[in-house]
C-alpha cells in the first residue's frame, strides 16, 4: 500500500469512526442525528429517518474497509471511493445550508452544538480530497512496500490529523477573536 494511501485512510478512518460512534453510540444520540437531518431541511420528511440508517451504516462500511485496506487493496480503494462519495454530498448540503442560510446545529460527529457553516464545507471539501487521493494513490500497481518505520509514522500522522478534524469546531473557537466585556455603568 502506497505510503500516501496508508495517511489517507488512517485519517479517514478516525474521521468516520468517530462519526459513526457520535451516531450510534446510544439511541439518544442517534435521534438527535435524525433530527438534526429534519432541521437541515435538505430531505423530504419520509425520507430523513432512513437517510440517518443509510448515513451511519456507511460511515461504520467506510471504516471498516479503510482498516482492512492493509489485507486487501480492493477494500481500501472501495472505502476510499464510498468515502468521497459521502464527503462530496456532505458537501454539497453544508454548502446549501450555508447558501440557503439554514442555521442547523452539525451532528457529525456527535453532541456538536455548532450550527453548519462554511468552516463545515471547507472541512468536508478537504476530506474529499483526501479521499480522492487515497483512492487514486491505492488504484496505483506495482508501488513498493513502505519500510515498517515509515508506516507507523504514516498510520500514527494520520490519525493526528483525523483527531484534529474531528476537533475543528474546537480548534476554530480558539482562534476566533472573543468579544470585549462590556463596561458595568457607572455607579452614581
Amino acid at each position: 500500500m502506497d505510503i500516501l494511501a496508508v495517511i489517507c485512510a488512517s485519517c479517514l478512518a478516525v474521521v468516520f469512526g468517530a462519526a459513526a460512534l457520535g451516531k450510534v453510540r446510544s439511541r439518544a444520540a442517534f435521534s438527535r442525528f435524525a433530527q438534526s437531518l429534519t432541521t437541515m431541511d435538505l430531505l423530504p420528511a419520509g425520507w430523513v429517518r432512513r437517510c440517518a440508517v443509510i448515513v451511519a451504516g456507511s460511515e461504520v462500511a467506510v471504516l471498516l474497509l479503510l482498516l482492512a485496506s492493509p489485507l486487501t487493496a480492493r477494500a481500501g480503494l472501495v472505502g476510499f471511493v464510498l468515502a468521497a462519495a459521502l464527503l462530496l454530498a456532505f458537501t454539497v448540503g453544508a454548502a446549501l445550508m450555508v447558501v440557503r442560510g439554514v442555521r442547523a446545529v452539525c451532528r457529525c460527529f456527535g453532541a456538536s452544538g455548532t450550527p453548519m457553516g462554511r468552516l463545515h464545507v471547507l472541512r468536508n471539501g478537504v476530506l474529499t480530497l483526501i479521499a480522492t487521493g487515497g483512492a487514486l494513490s491505492s488504484s496505483g500497481t506495482g508501488a513498493v512496500a513502505p519500510a515498517s518505520g515509515a508506516m507507523a509514522v504514516a498510520v500514527a500522522g494520520g490519525a493526528v490529523v483525523g483527531a484534529l478534524v474531528t476537533r475543528l469546531e474546537d480548534l476554530a473557537a480558539l482562534f476566533r477573536p472573543s468579544l470585549p466585556a462590556r463596561p458595568e455603568p457607572a455607579r452614581d
